[in-house]
């Protein structure tokens, strides 16, 4: 038996429902499938900046105030620091503050979101075959939906990439190892208020300390191919910040695109949006914004494309390249601008980049500002 759909979104995180919104208030028959329920728990830092808030505006009608009434945003800061190991680079204030939302709850008021404007949800049901020449995808219990489009928007291990004829040696050398940890607050000696990174226990990554309401997530990122051993890694960051009780804690890991985003995500008829194509800025790791503003782009795509595949194609690629490529791009190589110039210069050289470019760093996480020439930056 057969359902047919305008289109299959699969995977429900932020990219996808916000394809899926964008479908449904046009009025296109989409359906939503994840093989997990929701709400359901998500590794993530959980930092979001003012172009995510921008964002969630812009497709899902969410501001701060609202966000914060739902719980979603649990804490907020305006300052931050950065540490070479334990010693102090730089730390300021800045005019916009960094909010840190639970994505369990967060992904659970997109979907609902999806949901409101028309679109069908259905979960517990894994995807396990795609047909991207007839539109099809069938799941673990035998069902088989049919749809013009098939969205991919399921992650880093996407089924719906690994259905595709990409160089995926090559999407392997830059994908990153994550580890991360949940800690209630009162676990630390002294409880962070503000988000703070550390670099140089890990080459081609950093470690995060990110201040919850009433927990501290700590986590490590970086190259698979620059790091051996990330479980040792990790374990001796943890050591240096002083914890107690760490042990009794399960380490969980996730892969995360680090510099191997797709500049031809689309193939017959499937789009790639999210991290499934690679869209995470390759600096900080942020994904939560380019997850729903490539969702975003797929979805317009398709709507103005309508059934001219190629069109479609065209329409996604040239909003990709005009507002997400370039800060892939330029952001990359900031990143391993920074990693030669502490290896060869030491931790010097980052102190000097950021007395130098104070408020333009926090103007370039938050989107204010272009990695591009650190320029200002329009998002369409």
């Amino acid at each position: 038996m057969s359902d047919a759909f305008d289109a299959v979104v699969v995977g429900c995180g932020p990219a996808g429902s916000a394809s899926a919104r964008i479908l449904a208030q046009a009025g296109a028959k989409v359906v939503m499938l994840d093989q997990h329920a929701f709400p359901r728990p998500k590794l993530c830092g959980g930092l979001i900046t003012w172009k995510s808030i921008k964002a969630l505006s812009r497709i899902f009608d969410e501001d701060v105030n609202s966000l914060k009434k739902k719980g979603v945003i649990n804490n907020s800061s305006q300052k931050y620091s950065i540490y070479y190991r334990g010693n102090l680079l730089h730390t300021d204030e800045v005019s916009y503050p960094f909010h840190f939302v639970d994505r369990k709850s967060l992904d659970l008021e997109l979907v609902r979101k999806a949901q409101a404007s028309g679109a069908v949800l259905r979960t517990g049901d894994k995807v396990v075959k795609i047909s991207t020449a007839e539109g099809w995808v069938r799941t673990a219990s035998g069902k088989t939906i049919q749809g013009r489009y098939i969205f991919g928007a399921d992650g880093a291990n996407s089924i719906i990439r690994r259905s595709m004829p990409l160089d995926h040696k090559a999407w392997l050398k830059n994908l990153a190892s994550t580890i991360e940890i949940s800690i209630p607050a009162q676990r630390f000696p002294s409880a962070p208020d503000h988000p703070t990174l550390y670099i140089g226990y890990v080459d081609a990554g950093y470690c995060w300390v990110f201040p919850h309401a009433e927990k501290i997530i700590v986590g490590i990122c970086g190259l698979k191919r620059s790091n051996n051993n990330f479980r040792s890694l990790f374990i001796e960051f943890l050591r240096s910040l002083g914890l107690a009780g760490w042990k009794d804690i399960a380490f969980k890991g996730h892969p995360l695109p680090y510099g191997n985003f797709l500049k031809e995500p689309c193939f017959q008829k499937a789009l790639l949006c999210g991290d499934a194509a690679g869209f995470v800025e390759p600096l900080l790791g942020e994904g939560i914004f380019y997850a729903m503003t490539t969702g975003r782009y797929a979805a317009q795509s398709v709507l103005e494309g309508g059934t001219d595949y190629k069109a479609v194609e065209r329409f996604y690629i040239n909003r990709l390249k005009k507002n997400i490529y370039p800060e892939l791009v330029y952001s990359s190589r900031l990143r391993w601008l920074l990693l030669l110039n502490l290896r060869y210069f030491s931790r010097l050289s980052f102190k000097l980049f950021f007395r130098t470019h104070t408020h333009h760093l926090a103007e370039l996480v938050h989107g204010m500002r272009s990695y591009r020439c650190f320029l200002k930056k329009e998002w369409e």
